[in-house]
């Protein structure tokens, strides 16, 4: 580290803190500060004495904005510590709740209830979920459509296309892709695209050519086909009706499509003959397919105003029920901040500063809104110190949610203009000196000096701050251009990242903490970062067969894993026997675990058919005949249960999470089977609906481009390698990066349905498939997407900067790519010195000899006096036992017999978190319970506000800190059963239990176990949201949970329960809920019953 870069670092820093009356754009590359600078300018405009509830300061996840109030606070409480701060510190740490930290979109929320009426907004709006809001969607499409009817214009347009050659559910995905680009319906809205009608040639003429070439062509050739399919068509063309004649062409969409030029001088003759008929062919085949264009394009244009007129509709409608997107809140804040000028105004007045986070990644609409803010006029110049922005363009990589690097070079500019200046953050305090000395010889070259800046930035370099030696390189590479095809690439690199993975730890490479404590490395400090996901199921084999513990984190990979293919093969043969193909996945899924000589054996003696609807399958013996009744059994079934309740009685009752795990030896498949559960009821919790309308949703998930907008996984406990996609990963950070998957490149057969420059007002619209010549193009699609493709290049360098920069301590990077491709992220690298500047890593020694079984080698002997039958049957009985055990807990046992429990526990769960269920279900109450649970029975009040604060922020709701801590307080300061805890001899909290009862087992958790001489009083805090008056009745709801509780205390303690307390801490009342035995016996009786 130079004296001059941290000289400069703290220059800019000082600007930051101390130009208050500036408008900042701040510049800060990848480990550089970019949130300290936030929270020293917040800090700096409070101790200037702006007050801090006219502060916004905005960042992009929740995980996030939770992260940024409790640095502030951190900050605030230091600055008051300082002798010459006034006490407007102090008011300003105690008003902290009720600053404007959060999300883009809790801001846009915050205004529009301001501006509700201005917008023409229902007041009491609600924003929907992703889920929600696509259903809502398909719904409202289909019921606009039916509204079509008898609309002639709309019916000529629909059914010209359909009879071009356009699918259902492609003119479907004309709507839904428009409704997440609002600004461009309104475009196209104003300005509607047009197509002038297609000018027909003349078909006799192209007849005769081709018959003329035609005739007495070979029979056995490829061109010869091509002309007989062309010579069909016109002389159907040439029959057909003036209203026939677009379907008839469309017929012919193959034929006139296909370019085969595969022939030989030999079949036709003669050189002349054969390029005769060739050059027929080819002029023939153009023209027809100029003019098939033409007609579709202009039947997309007349299409296209009632799918903008749709989206529109369903705009308003939104508004008007109250039923908001995440879009519809920045769309409405920023139109009426633009068309109201007492609303801009009071908004300008309401807040004195704004503070954007991650500058890079805001869209136009969230530009405009930041810019009608430090402006009262949009014809004015910015009012200086209004705006503080910071980003780092190098690491804008969410253009697909239209973050736009022209926006950002256009603001840039502007800001500039108006005489602001520009700090620059370039000192890393996350990476080692390797890392950053290798990352600023690639990247520099690979991102360029910024030649054209609406495109990619010019580089600018960053400086290390961290010194010292750890064991194991810094940058290393591996791998290169191997001969193998596609798969055998992937496998190979696959096996590699695993093997290297054990190296770290056999070789103990070493890691340095955040406070400098330098330890062996682990398997959890090693993250694998890929660009896509087709490296995944390999990668995930070859770690398990390594032995290598990992797990996979964001759901646009979860929903390819094995795991939940399986499940979704499972359910889709469940919903349709006649999908053989899915039945025969669930059949060799881990549900069913045919093997495919039992598949092979079924086959044969079955015509090849795996119909579990046949008559005759109840005579059948084997496994794969039992899995197909297993299967007729759920098929039957499935409109007499819930979604969700289907999904986990099958992974319940097939034991999917239990093989995956005794498999595997992690804890994959049970996290992969909760997520799968977790969509249904999301699903489900939009409105009910059919098990093929919640697999097709599934199918539609797993093809797109799904980000885990809040980073990390769970489970943060767990030893293991962390699998990701870059864009999951940024924000976050790693010990050790390994970067792999880098055989990717942008995606050149991507077509966007929609493209625009709003700058210069072009728009282009493609719909249906290329494949297959049944591509509908319209307006200026060909040029914007050149444009695309030159944006999509340098984000994908901008992709691998980011990639790069997560590593703390060592990066390796895996240069794995097919010797036959012409580009690759890899290529990208290694052209521009991936490999010069650092070493390559040696060869990780070989796992091949763990690999396969992990009973391998296992000898298993026999008993005396046991034989092969002797031990069937013996593990027949075993297995029967098994099977018919059950596992259930209090909770459950009581939503299952309880038939109010959808609405009580949607009176029991935070509006606003409308996905937490259950016991502490919602984050208040997962605080509160954290919170009691790892207090000292005898903590002072300082404690007591550490532990809710940490609980709060941990939940991602430090904003209701004070709630929190409210309710902790009056447990552990007020409550007799606190007091009773204290003076106790024992108590216990979080105390589990477990019992068998019959074939049962009942398992749980009781808060509070207080032992005393006569024996156990349960004790079970309570965060419901009730008055004192309503508790006698709410008690009744509980007294099930209670009885099992006492049930399984004392079966398993062998120990009565003397007492059971219920304690609500909103309303301040301790309750029981009946006499312990009588509880237990009505409890006991209804586990029985069910």
């Amino acid at each position: 580290m130079s004296c001059e870069h941290h000289a400069n670092d703290d220059a800019a820093r000082r600007v930051i803190r101390e130009a208050l009356d500036q408008t900042l754009f701040v510049e800060a590359g990848a480990g550089t500060g970019k949130t300290s600078a936030l929270v020293d300018r917040f800090v700096a405009l409070v101790r200037g004495g702006t007050e801090i509830d006219r502060i916004a300061a905005v960042t992009f996840t929740e995980k996030a904005a939770a992260e940024l109030r409790e640095r502030v606070r951190g900050a605030l409480e230091e600055a008051q510590d300082e002798a010459e701060v006034g006490p407007h510190m102090a008011v300003a740490l105690e008003s902290l709740d009720r600053a404007q930290i959060s999300t883009i979109h809790s801001f846009a929320q915050t205004l529009l209830r301001a501006f509700s009426a201005q917008a023409g907004v229902d007041p009491d709006f609600e924003v929907q979920d992703p889920v929600s809001t696509e259903r809502r969607m398909q719904e409202r499409w289909r019921l606009y459509l039916e509204s079509l009817e008898g609309n002639s214009a709309a019916e000529e347009a629909i059914d010209r296309v359909l009879s071009l050659g356009l699918q259902t559910s492609e003119i479907e995905r004309l709507a839904s892709d428009l409704a997440y680009r609002p600004t461009l319906a309104e475009l196209l809205a104003a300005n509607p695209l047009t197509a002038p009608e297609a000018s027909w040639p003349d078909i006799g003429r192209l007849r005769a050519e081709v018959e003329t070439v035609a005739t007495g062509a070979p029979e056995d050739d490829l061109v010869a086909d091509r002309l007989r399919s062309l010579l069909a068509i016109l002389q159907a063309l040439e029959r057909a009706d003036e209203d026939e004649r677009e379907a008839t062409i469309a017929a012919g969409t193959d034929a006139i499509g296909d370019r085969s030029r595969r022939t030989s001088i030999s079949k036709w003759g003669s050189k002349e003959r054969k390029e005769a008929a060739l050059d027929v062919a080819d002029r023939v085949s153009e023209e027809l397919n100029e003019l098939l264009s033409g007609l579709r394009a202009s039947a997309l244009a007349a299409l296209l105003p009632f799918v903008v007129a749709f989206v529109s509709q369903e705009a308003r409608a939104r508004a008007r029920e109250g039923a908001l997107t995440f879009d519809d809140l920045i769309v409405r804040v920023r139109q009426v901040l633009r068309d109201n000028e007492s609303a801009r105004q009071a908004f300008r007045e309401r807040f004195a500063a704004l503070l954007i986070d991650e500058f890079q990644d805001t869209d136009p609409l969230q530009m405009e809104i930041a810019l009608a803010f430090a402006r009262a006029r949009d014809s004015d110049p910015l009012e200086a110190g209004r705006l503080f922005l910071v980003g780092d363009p190098k690491q804008s990589i969410y253009r697909f949610r239209r973050a736009d690097m022209a926006m950002y070079s256009r603001t840039r500019d502007e800001i500039e203009a108006a005489g602001s200046e520009f700090p620059e953050l370039a000192l890393n305090r996350r990476s080692r000196l390797e890392i950053l000395h290798w990352v600023n010889a690639v990247f520099a070259p690979l991102i360029g000096e910024g030649a054209e800046p609406g495109i990619q930035p010019p580089y600018r370099k960053i400086h290390a701050h961290r010194e010292g030696e750890l064991r194991g390189p810094g940058v290393a590479w591996m791998g290169g251009p191997v001969g193998h095809n596609a798969r055998g690439m992937r496998d190979e690199e696959a096996r590699a990242i695993a093997g290297q993975c054990r190296a770290v730890i056999s070789e103990q490479w070493q890691v340095q903490d955040r406070h400098g404590t330098v330890r062996d490395a682990s398997y959890r400090d090693i993250a694998v970062l890929i660009p896509r996901r087709i490296l995944l199921t390999a990668l995930e084999r070859e770690l398990a067969d390594a032995q290598v513990p990992y797990r996979v984190e964001g759901g646009s990979l979860i929903y390819r894993t094995q795991e939940v293919r399986d499940i979704i093969n499972c359910l889709t043969a469940i919903d349709d026997p006649a999908d053989e193909v899915a039945v025969a996945g669930a059949l060799r899924s881990p549900a069913f675990a045919c093997s495919d000589v039992d598949l092979a054996a079924f086959a044969t003696d079955n015509r090849g058919r795996f119909d579990y609807l046949r008559s005759d399958l109840d005579g059948r013996d084997g496994p794969v005949a039992e899995a197909l009744r297993i299967l007729r059994g759920y098929h039957g079934n499935r409109h007499e249960t819930s979604l969700a309740s289907l999904v986990e009685k099958l992974i319940w009752e097939r034991r999917v999470v239990e093989v995956g795990t005794i498999d595997q030896g992690d804890r994959n498949a049970f996290r992969r089977a909760r997520f799968l559960v977790e969509q249904a009821r999301a699903f489900e919790r939009a409105r009910p609906e059919s098990l093929r309308a919640f697999v097709s949703w599934l199918e539609r998930q797993s093809a797109r481009m799904i980000v885990d907008h809040e980073g990390a996984g769970i489970d943060d406990d767990e030893d293991a390698v962390r699998i990701m996609t870059i864009h999951a990963a940024k924000g976050l950070e790693f010990p050790i990066v390994i970067l792999a998957g880098l055989s990717a490149a942008p995606n050149t057969n991507e077509y966007p349905t929609y493209l625009a420059d709003h700058a210069a007002g072009r728009v282009g619209v493609h719909a249906g498939r290329r494949g297959g010549n049944r591509e509908f193009v319209l307006g200026d699609y060909g040029d914007l997407r050149t444009a695309e493709s030159a944006h999509d290049e340098a984000e994908m360098g901008r992709l691998l900067y980011v990639a790069a920069t997560r590593g703390r301590d060592h990066l390796i990077v895996s240069l794995y790519h097919r010797k036959s491709q012409r580009t690759s992220c890899a290529q990208r690298l290694i052209a521009h010195g991936a490999q010069v500047h650092a070493p390559e890593l040696a060869e990780a020694p070989t796992v091949a000899a763990i690999s396969g079984s992990r009973l391998a080698g296992l000898t298993v002997e026999l008993p005396d006096g046991l034989d092969r039958e002797g031990l069937k049957a013996e593990r027949a009985a075993l297995v029967t036992t098994a099977t018919t055990r059950r596992f259930t807990s209090a909770t459950a046992i009581k939503r299952k017999v309880d038939d109010r429990r959808v609405d009580e526990e949607r009176e029991r769960t935070d509006a606003s978190e409308p996905w937490s269920r259950g016991r502490a279900g919602t984050r208040l109450g997962r605080a509160v319970h954290a919170a009691i649970q790892s207090l000292p029975l005898d903590p002072d009040d300082g404690t007591i506000e550490a532990f809710c604060r940490a609980q709060a922020v941990a939940e991602a709701i430090p904003h209701r800190e004070a709630e929190v801590r409210r309710l902790v307080t009056w447990v552990v300061r007020e409550s007799d059963a606190w007091r009773r805890a204290v003076a106790a001899t024992r108590a216990i909290r979080e105390a589990p239990f477990a019992v068998r009862q019959d074939d049962a087992v009942l398992e749980g958790f009781v808060d509070l176990l207080i032992e005393t001489d006569d024996g156990i009083e349960l004790i079970d805090w309570k965060t419901d949201d009730v008055p004192a008056e309503a508790v006698e009745e709410r008690l009744r709801q509980y007294e099930l949970q209670a009885g099992l509780y006492v049930h399984g205390v004392q079966t398993a303690t062998g120990r009565p329960v003397t007492s059971v307390t219920y304690v609500f801490a909103s309303a301040k009342v301790e309750a029981s809920p009946g006499e312990p035995a009588a509880l237990a016996a009505a409890a006991v009786a209804e586990l029985a019953a069910t």
